[in-house]
C-alpha cells in the first residue's frame, strides 16, 4: 500500500485526523537520546491508538547526534502499525534532493516527508519520484513570519497559491500535499477552494491554532485532507493519552459537522 493509501485505511479504522509530533527537547527530557526515545516511545504507547500517523520534527533528533539517529529509527522500527511522517523541510539541488530522499526514504524508512518548493519542481521530483511515499509541500506556513514572503504577489497572486499549483503539477503519482497552517484558516480555506489535495494542518496546541476553523476549511470528506498536527501540547502533557483523545473528539466533531 502507498503512505495515502496506508493513511486512509488508518484514519477509517481508528477515527482520527490527528497525528503526533514527536519532537522531545533535551531541556525538558533528561538523559539524553536514550531518555528521548523512552519518553517518545511512551507517548506513542499512549496515543497510538487515536492518531494516523507520527511526526517525528528532524531536528529535535539530529540534536542528539549519531545517537539522535540511531534513536529515531529504533523509535521508528518500534511502529510499524502506524506511518511516521519526517517533518525535515528539505529543499537544495536536485542531486542533494535525490541524497535526502534516499536518506528519508530509504536509510530512515520514513512514509512520508516534508519538503520546501523554494528550489522548484527538478527539487521536489527527486521526492515526488517516490511514488508509494508521501510529499507534503510547504505552501502557507504556521509560523507569524509566514507573511514575509508567502503573501507577496506575483502576477496578482499570492506565492502561496502559486505553490499549490506547482504541487498540482508534480502529482503525477497522487502521492503529494500541501503544508497548511491550521493558525492561518482563511488561508486554509482559501487554499481548499483551488485543490483537493491532503492538507496537513500544523499550528495546533502551543501554536494556538484554531483547531475547529481549520478542520472545518480543509475537511472534503477525504480522510487524508486534514491531518492536524499536534506535538508540544501532547508530547508534554501529564496525559498524553488525555490529551490525544480529546484532541481527537474534537477533530473529528468539527470534519464531521463540515460533512
Amino acid at each position: 500500500m502507498t503512505y495515502f493509501e496506508r493513511l486512509r485505511a488508518l484514519s477509517r479504522e481508528r477515527k482520527s485526523l490527528l497525528c503526533v509530533g514527536l519532537d522531545p527537547d533535551p531541556e525538558r527530557i533528561a538523559g539524553g537520546a536514550a531518555g528521548a526515545l523512552r519518553h517518545c516511545r511512551e507517548v506513542v504507547r499512549q496515543t497510538e491508538e487515536h492518531v494516523c500517523c507520527f511526526k517525528p520534527n528532524s531536528a529535535f533528533w539530529e540534536q542528539y547526534g549519531p545517537d539522535g539517529w540511531k534513536a529515531l529509527l529504533e523509535l521508528r522500527g518500534e511502529t510499524e502499525g502506524t506511518p511516521f511522517l519526517l517533518d525535515a523541510k528539505r529543499g537544495d539541488m536536485d542531486n542533494t534532493m535525490r541524497a535526502y530522499a534516499r536518506a528519508v526514504f530509504g536509510t530512515l524508512a520514513m512514509d512520508a516527508a516534508t519538503v520546501n518548493p523554494y528550489l522548484g519542481s527538478d527539487s521536489l521530483e527527486q521526492f515526488t519520484s517516490y511514488g508509494d511515499r508521501g510529499v507534503y509541500v510547504l505552501c502557507r506556513t504556521s509560523n507569524p513570519g509566514a507573511t514575509d514572503l508567502q503573501h507577496l504577489q506575483v502576477k496578482g497572486t499570492p506565492i502561496y497559491r502559486h505553490v499549490v499549483d506547482l504541487a498540482e503539477r508534480l502529482n503525477l503519482h497522487g502521492n503529494v500535499a500541501l503544508v497548511v497552517g491550521a493558525t492561518a484558516p482563511e488561508q486554509v480555506r482559501e487554499v481548499r477552494s483551488v485543490t483537493d489535495l491532503p492538507f496537513l494542518l500544523p499550528g495546533v496546541g502551543a501554536q494556538g491554532g484554531d483547531v475547529e476553523a481549520a478542520v472545518r476549511a480543509a475537511f472534503n470528506g477525504d480522510p487524508a485532507s486534514s491531518l492536524v498536527a499536534a506535538s508540544r501540547s501532547v508530547l508534554y502533557a501529564a496525559s498524553p493519552a488525555r490529551e490525544a483523545a480529546a484532541l481527537q473528539a474534537q477533530i473529528n466533531a468539527a470534519a464531521g459537522a463540515t460533512a
